[in-house]
């Protein structure tokens, strides 16, 4: 049963749409990339997802839902959206950075403290939890952010260049944090400008150019000679 589902959506730009004729099905348990080139469309597709953009037609369904009907609560329980380069509106320490993350979650405090202190871990962020966001690195900010993404296990977690700021080592290390949550049942969508990076870890991808669909599927598929000629 598909978790995701994208029907002819087309989003309007200034001058061209963002999005056009998008026509799209993902399930869960799967690490999909999405790729292509400047402007091609790969954090508006996101946004719309997230529901930061809203179509001129068609439709977003998750979970067998529109989007559209679905409260604040009921979104934040299936899903979580980590922005590209988002700059932290206040300066708290990393922890309550995270605690943010399960303010629309009905936990237990142990659960709550189960899970913080799982991706605590996951994130590489124990010597960092009690410092102020203000004081990290752009890197370590970017970590700190997916782990609140991570915290509330949403169904499908959407991740706008996840790995931009990071060294390398934190960039696989990231990439195998999340082949490991698609692995465990979750839906992951990101957006990658590093096509090596998501050709290894990817299940499948998903090529935009110029806000149009140009292909998806596997990576031996969609990093074709053809493909990426007419889109790089």
């Amino acid at each position: 049963m598909a978790l995701l589902e994208l029907s002819d959506i087309r989003v309007e730009g200034l001058s061209a749409p963002r999005l056009q004729s998008i026509n799209l099905t993902l399930h869960s348990g799967q690490l999909v990339g999405v790729i292509g080139a400047n402007g091609a469309g790969k954090s508006s597709l996101l946004k719309t997802i997230a529901g930061l953009l809203t179509p001129a037609t068609g439709h977003v369904a998750i979970d067998q839902q529109s989007m559209q009907q679905m409260s604040a609560r009921q979104k934040a329980e299936v899903m979580a959206y980590l922005p590209q380069r988002e700059q932290p509106q206040w300066d708290v320490s990393v922890i309550e950075l995270i605690k943010i993350g399960l303010l629309q979650h009905r936990l237990s405090r142990s659960e709550q403290q189960r899970r913080i202190d799982r991706v605590v871990t996951e994130c590489d962020l124990v010597d960092l939890s009690a410092r102020a966001l203000s004081t990290l690195s752009g890197g370590e900010q970017q970590r700190a952010l997916l782990a609140r993404a991570l915290v509330g296990q949403p169904k499908l977690l959407l991740c706008d260049e996840p790995t931009s700021a990071l060294d390398i080592n934190h960039q696989l290390h990231t990439m195998q944090l999340l082949q490991q949550r698609s692995g465990q049942g979750q839906l992951v969508l990101c957006c990658l400008h590093d096509l090596p990076l998501a050709a290894r870890f990817c299940d499948q991808l998903v090529l935009l150019n110029e806000g149009k669909l140009i292909d998806v599927g596997g990576p031996a598929k969609v990093l074709s000679d053809d493909n990426l000629a007419q889109v790089f």
